[in-house]
């Protein structure tokens, strides 16, 4: 997330024998225990080989193997806001059975088949399996910088992610169906929830949620245990997130800004706060190009949103910690040319 305000704060990873923090990895003790419910990543840009196509992806699950399934009990969801004043919010929805998704849009869209395979219908499609990784950082030095408060970054760095794979969800869709009235700019974030019964999505508990990446694992409870992360992750209600969370997120901040020795980020804590409190991804469709995160928020003529190869690490250490802080570690992964685009498993 820059600031060039892209992306603040994608990182706090810390782990500990299997214990994995990346963008949203296992970022409170409800997630931690419920591993199939828990978003890693999620992603939001416009297909480069179909400028009327936008992807949604979200991985879950940390450390995916060829074991790892998706969960029948849980339901996977894009949430999606047309910013186009009164225009009502759009979810697309999967579940599975076995080997199985069915996923369901706006305007009655559905599409079902195999996992592992590219199912599409209705202006909608859909892949889901078990994919590579496609984060990139250098954990070992982050958690030694956490510890002194102070930058242990080597060049070259090493990409901690590099050959781990993850379980995904890859959505393409038609932006006509949510861009109406020629209004093309969305807010996107994710969620899952649990069913109380198997088969019984209603009523059902929201597990976690994300949108900007890290928002939860990096700037709640960074410095004193408060107990909000589960409160975060199962917040729904949009217009309580400001109350609940912004403070917390602009002490936190404020610390973060320190870490090199000085007070040099690009924007004040509380300001850079009110904005990452809302915690969706903003992409504007009608804009093919897509390699600038924030882009709608501060008018670069990019999509924003989030794509695979951004250095949202680096984004994030320029805007957060100061100029020239880098992990000093590119993309390891090796993508598809089209969809849906995440590496082959390792």
């Amino acid at each position: 997330m820059k600031l060039n305000l892209h992306k603040v704060t994608a990182a706090l990873f810390l782990f500990t024998s299997v214990t994995v923090y990346a963008a949203d990895h296992l970022d409170g003790p409800a997630v931690s225990n419920d591993p199939a419910a828990d978003l890693n990543d999620v992603y939001a840009f416009v297909n480069p080989n179909d400028p009327h196509e936008l992807i949604l992806m979200a991985t879950v699950l940390p450390l995916a193997s060829t074991q790892s399934r998706f969960s029948d009990v849980v339901e996977y969801q894009f949430h999606i806001q047309n910013t186009a004043g009164g225009t009502p919010a759009e979810t697309i929805s999967c579940r599975f059975r076995g080997k199985a998704v069915i996923c369901n849009g706006p305007m009655g869209t559905e599409v079902a088949g195999p996992v592992g395979r590219v199912n599409e219908n209705d202006g909608l499609r859909v892949f889901t399996g078990l994919r590579d990784d496609p984060f990139f950082f250098d954990l070992a030095a982050f958690q030694q910088t956490v510890i002194t408060l102070a930058p242990q970054f080597t060049n070259p760095g090493v990409d901690f992610f590099e050959g781990l794979n993850t379980l995904a969800i890859v959505i393409g869709i038609d932006s006509s169906l949510l861009a109406e009235d020629g209004a093309s700019v969305l807010q996107v974030y994710a969620a899952t929830r649990r069913a109380e019964k198997k088969g019984r999505f209603s009523p059902s508990a929201q597990v976690d949620r994300m949108g900007r990446p890290g928002i939860n694992t990096a700037l709640i409870d960074l410095l004193t245990s408060t107990g909000k992360k589960d409160q975060y992750n199962q917040a729904e209600e949009i217009s309580s997130w400001a109350g609940l969370f912004q403070s917390e997120i602009a002490g936190n901040l404020a610390a973060l800004d320190t870490l090199d020795g000085a007070a040099n980020a690009l924007l004040p804590p509380m300001i850079l706060a009110s904005v990452l409190v809302d915690d969706r991804l903003l992409i504007d469709v009608s804009v093919p190009e897509c390699d600038a995160y924030l882009a709608v928020e501060l008018g670069v003529p990019q999509c924003g949103g989030r794509t695979l190869t951004r250095d949202v690490i680096d984004d994030t250490f320029g805007a957060v910690v100061g100029p020239g802080v880098s992990d000093f570690v590119g993309n390891t992964s090796t993508f598809l040319a089209d969809f849906p685009f995440l590496g082959e498993p390792n």
